[in-house]
């Protein structure tokens, strides 16, 4: 197989990572998994070393020569917004493998996530490790609130309801603050996931040997709690739904007024694995959007709907890669997608 009729993407998350091989007539012929490749979360050197690994092995695994380069490689990955950042990462991937791709692009993991879904702009409300709030008009224009990292924001993520969680039971058990439910489930499952003894066994976690993804993960524990009833729990996801809606009303004065008047209403693509427990966000989440709607001119905001992606976003990375030597690969984005909720105010 000619290698220069392949073309290569990548979504590169803060917990796991996909890579797509795509043929030139728009055929999927491979798909790799990999761990983290947030670059501001394990190191460029790391980052680069994981996304080659995952494309030789889609290469391998997709019958071509892993030493010859594809025709374009397009990188969404999540940190991937500082342009000086990601100049450099795609200078150094292409000096270190040079037999990798002829062509390397990077973008941000919204940007990947929309290529995938729409060809005709939305919003990306990204509520995973961590979170972001990404508009793209139909005329390209864009505008953003959040993706600055747990010190700064990621409201709303796994990292942020897990936080929220702890620290309700560190003060708590400090008596420093008065929890708004019982800690009771919260505490158990802390010693259990991170296999702790008791609280002081968390500062290793914390402090020795920090991995946000493991620390996010605890995100699934207080899923369960929120599916058992526990009262905490439920109510730690219904600020997180409040705070990613807020996301999008930071944004709703930039939208341009056709994405309010399609069948979907306002489409809004939800990424991550938070979206998984919607029962529970969805309370905090409607209530934020029906306060705001008021701001939209000629009550245009009526309606708006979720979706979510049924392929990976690397498959919007190679249509980004493609995209910039000039081919359009002829992938239909309408069936990378489904509608999962919609709501009429």
């Amino acid at each position: 197989m000619a290698m220069a009729e392949l073309f290569g993407g990548v979504e590169g998350g803060g917990t796991h990572s996909t890579a797509v091989l795509v043929s030139g007539d728009g055929q999927i012929l491979a798909e790799t998994e990999g761990p983290c490749t947030n670059h501001w979360l394990i190191g460029s050197e790391l980052c680069l070393q994981r996304i080659e690994r995952m494309v030789s092995e889609a290469k391998s695994k997709a019958g071509a020569d892993p030493d010859v380069p594809l025709r374009s490689l397009g990188l969404s990955l999540s940190g991937a917004d500082s342009p000086e950042a990601v100049a450099a990462l795609s200078r150094e991937l292409r000096r270190r493998f040079p037999g990798l791709s002829r062509s390397v692009s990077v973008n941000s993991d919204s940007q990947g996530a929309m290529a995938t879904a729409s060809d005709n702009g939305g919003l990306v409300l990204i509520s995973g490790t961590g979170s972001s709030c990404k508009l793209i008009n139909p005329d390209g224009s864009e505008g953003a609130c959040g993706g600055w990292g747990h010190l700064m924001g990621d409201e709303g993520s796994a990292y942020w309801i897990a936080h929220q969680a702890l620290k309700a039971v560190f003060d708590s058990m400090d008596n420093l603050q008065a929890p708004p439910h019982d800690i009771g489930y919260a505490r158990q499952a802390m010693l259990d996931y991170f296999q702790i003894s008791d609280r002081m066994g968390l500062l290793a976690h914390l402090y020795g040997s920090f991995d946000k993804a493991k620390f996010a993960g605890f995100c699934q524990k207080l899923a369960q709690g929120a599916q058992l009833g526990d009262p905490l729990c439920c109510h730690i996801f219904t600020k997180a739904g409040e705070v990613l809606a807020r996301h999008v009303v930071a944004v709703l004065p930039k939208i341009h007024q056709s994405l309010f008047v399609g069948d979907l209403g306002l489409p809004i693509l939800c990424v991550g694995s938070v979206w998984k427990s919607w029962d529970h966000l969805r309370a905090g989440f409607v209530q934020v959007l029906e306060r705001a709607r008021a701001q939209v001119p000629e009550r245009l905001f009526s309606r708006f709907s979720l979706l979510r992606l049924k392929r990976s976003s690397a498959l919007g990375g190679a249509r980004l890669g493609a995209r910039s030597v000039g081919t359009a690969l002829p992938l239909d984005p309408s069936g990378n997608v489904e509608v999962f909720y919609t709501h009429v105010f």
